[in-house]
């Protein structure tokens, strides 16, 4: 008998062999193989599943006969017979699901859908990267180590994990990953080891990285877009020249993995936006993370994606390709198949009907109180305070889940229901709902993550804290979404309006307590409030944090009633010497509710919904707007900021003058597009339909979804080919020694533009007009010139 301690590094599974990845303190990987055979359940017509059963047995992928149990419908609560299938052959198990409409109200088929890693994490009780005891031994007839007993060392619910050291390796192209890997060459990173791998000869180009990958054996590969170019390049190479690729841990054998190769993504639409899935490239005892095709790693990094994977059941490569809603998913899962519940392939329960009147009345969104801005748009001495984690908590405390909204088992009478306010759902005071059950530790492992974030004793662990953190903040704006999305395996429209109805309650109600406190209400949005003082602070010389005492003891009793009030976290945001409320593009006269910036009183900026924010803005204008912000914040009034126009007014002119003096790098003036069709199905010659055709004559196709990137050579060109240049054109310019030029005029309409964002409630009358008509001189004098 073998026995391994270490962490669960990875596991994927072949038909029904999980492969277990384990990772010892030493660093070394260990191998070792378990057998699984996953289970559904079945109810339904009585007929329908003989005949499914006569089926599957005479397809031979049946481990054992049926068994007929009992297991509680998840909406209802109830008690049910249902059969058990286990399958030998858990392949078949997407064949079953594909089939599922096919079953449509003849038979409900339950746990199917569950990614087997996932069901075997969930059926053994282990998490990913779990501390792990596990007795094997060597299997001579299949030369490989089978597991015969196994532990878990560590709480799955602990708050805190130690970190795991790992060696990590970075994976980039040297130009366009666009290319491909035609003229481009591969650069390599581990530690001090940086290299450049040319890839004109392929042989010669895989034994170079087979030899970075020997002499580093890294854990964790961290790639730019490595699932959409460089993996199925090299391995299509490796392939072709019938060279072994040494990329995964294993690369001989029955468990080695025959890949697929597959260079296309997956484009799909979604609440207005189309989205681009690279094709995924997950690698074997090695973890590949593309960081462009993976939204937490881009957003919490690699402790974020752990924490996720751990919480979730999903291996860390699958929920680095996953969203937030599906690791809520599978926590929900986790939490349903706990309680004994069967887990719907999808939400079963129908939206209930309602009159335009009722539907008026329950679904209103989030409140919203729109910016003053009737006598000014500027203010001074505003108070911004929020609720901490508001929809969450909602739920949590009022027990909003999709199986406790209009339950089942109170009804008809609801008798000893609770009530939704306006909407008067009824909600279940018999059970609690999955929803809380999953989110209430996930809150408090937040709470816990960002005092450590600010508290913790090194550098090293706060950022790691943070990371945490921050993957969690994504989870729990996922969680209200998903209540109401038409996918959701675990959603109910009723149980999302629930939660705004509580919402608005609690919002308004913070509205009133901060009103009778001798608070001015001036904006409000959801979950935060901005308020003004309408008679003076006791003693307005204490700032809220410098002590119990004057105005910081006004603003935490203020916050601490609200949160009795409620039952949900109130606490100050900060203190603004001064704040802008901007106004509507289309008319001055409209506030817009989620476009402000301000500074606080320690100095720090506050911004929402300005260039500087924005994706698609160019790094010429988001370096402006950074630079006049910086300006703009070492003045602490109203007078003071209108003593700064002639520094303003300077910056914005020399920003000008490099513009056009061609001093801008053109790299800093692209702008990013998303591609929402076929280059064939533009009918307009915009920025995205030139830009497709550009790549298309260079034998480079975008799909629906993927980011083009351009500049503006002459926007108002009678060539519609000298209008607009990609990133990939002009970089291909750049090497032949051309710099791309750029259309200076239109450059510089945007760049009076976000100045004019910042700048026009404290310039004097007219001063922008005045640039306008400036700058239009300045234009045709330098077309004359």
């Amino acid at each position: 008998m073998i026995t391994i301690e270490g962490h669960l590094f990875d596991l994927q599974n072949r038909e029904d062999v999980m492969l277990l990845w384990m990772r010892d303190d030493t660093g070394r990987t260990h191998l070792i193989c378990d057998r699984f055979q996953p289970s559904i359940y079945v109810h339904g017509d009585a007929a329908v599943i003989d005949r499914l059963t006569r089926r599957l047995q005479v397809l031979g992928v049946l481990a054992c006969s049926p068994e007929r149990t009992e297991r509680i419908h998840f909406y209802t609560g109830r008690v049910m017979p249902v059969v058990c299938y286990t399958f030998a052959k858990p392949s078949f198990l997407r064949t079953v699901h594909r089939k599922l409409y096919a079953f449509f109200e003849r038979i409900e088929i339950y746990h199917s859908d569950v990614e087997l890693p996932t069901l075997y994490l969930l059926h053994r009780r282990w998490i990913p990267m779990a501390r792990l005891r596990l007795e094997c031994e060597w299997n001579e007839q299949e030369q490989r180590l089978d597991l015969l007993d196994g532990s878990m060392l560590e709480d799955a619910a602990a708050i805190e994990y130690p970190a795991v050291p790992l060696r990590t390796a970075y994976l980039s192209l040297a130009a366009s990953h666009r290319f491909g890997l035609r003229g481009n060459a591969l650069l390599l990173e581990s530690g001090a080891e940086q290299i450049e791998v040319p890839t004109d000869n392929p042989v010669r180009m895989i034994h170079r990285f087979n030899d970075f990958f020997y002499r580093n054996d890294p854990d964790v590969i961290l790639s730019e877009y490595g699932d959409r170019t460089i993996f199925p390049a090299l391995f299509k190479h490796a392939k072709e020249q019938k060279i072994s690729l040494q990329a995964d841990r294993i690369t001989a054998g029955d468990m080695a993995l025959n890949r697929k190769i597959i260079t296309e993504g997956r484009s799909y639409f979604t609440y207005g936006s189309m989205i681009f899935r690279a094709p995924s490239y997950p690698l074997q005892g090695r973890w590949h993370i593309d960081r462009h095709n993976s939204f937490v790693h881009r957003e919490s990094g690699l402790e974020g994606v752990i924490q996720l994977s751990r919480l979730s059941c999903i291996p860390v490569q699958r929920m680095a390709r996953s969203s937030t809603g599906a690791a809520m998913t599978m926590i929900q899962t986790a939490v349903a198949l706990k309680q004994n519940y069967l887990v719907p392939w999808q939400k079963s329960h129908s939206e209930e009907p309602r009159s335009a009147l009722e539907l008026l009345t329950s679904d209103k969104g989030g409140l919203v109180y729109e910016p003053d801005i009737r006598e000014t748009n500027v203010r001074e001495n505003v108070i911004q305070i929020d609720f901490s984690q508001m929809y969450p908590t909602i739920m949590v405390h009022h027990n909003l889940s999709p199986e406790t909204v209009l339950c089942s088992c109170c009804a008809p009478s609801y008798a000893d229901c609770d009530r939704v306010p306006e909407a008067h759902f009824p909600v279940c005071r018999r059970r609690k709902g999955i929803v809380p059950l999953s989110l209430a530790p996930i809150l408090e492992l937040r709470r816990y993550l960002k005092y450590q974030k600010k508290h913790a004793p090194t550098a090293e662990e706060r950022e790691r804290a943070h990371q945490r953190q921050d993957a969690l903040k994504w989870l729990l704006v996922t969680c209200f979404g998903y209540l109401g999305y038409r996918n959701a395996k675990f959603g109910r429209l009723e149980s999302h309006e629930a939660v705004t109805a509580f919402g608005r309650q609690k919002l308004l109600r913070a509205k009133r307590i901060s009103e009778q406190r001798g608070y001015r209400v001036l904006h409000a949005i959801t979950d935060c409030l901005f308020l003004q003082k309408e008679s003076p602070f006791d003693d307005p010389t204490v700032h809220p944090v410098a002590g119990p005492t004057g105005h910081g003891q006004q603003l935490q009793e203020l916050c601490d009633a609200i949160t009795a009030a409620t039952s949900v976290e109130m606490s100050l945001e900060g203190e603004y010497s001064w704040i802008v409320f901007l106004s509507s593009r289309q008319d001055e006269r409209l506030p817009v509710a989620n476009r402000y910036f301000g500074r606080f009183t320690d100095g720090t900026m506050k911004v929402r919904g300005i260039q500087v924010r924005r994706r698609d803005t160019p790094d010429f204008l988001r370096h402006v707007q950074q630079q006049m912000l910086d300006v703009m914040a070492t003045a602490e009034t109203i007078a003071d900021l209108r003593a700064l126009h002639p520094t303003m007014d300077e910056l914005y002119r020399i920003w000008k003058e490099r513009l056009y003096n061609r001093e801008i790098p053109w790299r800093d003036l692209l702008l990013r597009r998303t591609v929402s069709r076929s280059v064939d199905e533009y009918t307009v010659d915009g920025a995205s339909s030139l830009s497709l055709e550009q790549l298309a004559e260079m034998g480079i196709e975008l799909q629906p979804g993927e980011k083009v990137r351009y500049l503006i050579l002459s926007k108002k060109s009678r060539d519609r080919r000298r209008r607009y240049l990609t990133e990939e054109k002009a970089a291909l310019e750049e090497q032949e020694g051309r710099r791309p030029g750029y259309d200076c005029h239109a450059y510089g309409e945007s760049l009076r533009e976000a100045f004019r964002e910042l700048w026009e409630h404290f310039a004097p009358a007219g001063y922008f007009d005045e640039l306008k008509d400036g700058q239009q001189r300045l234009f045709l004098r330098k077309r004359r010139d």
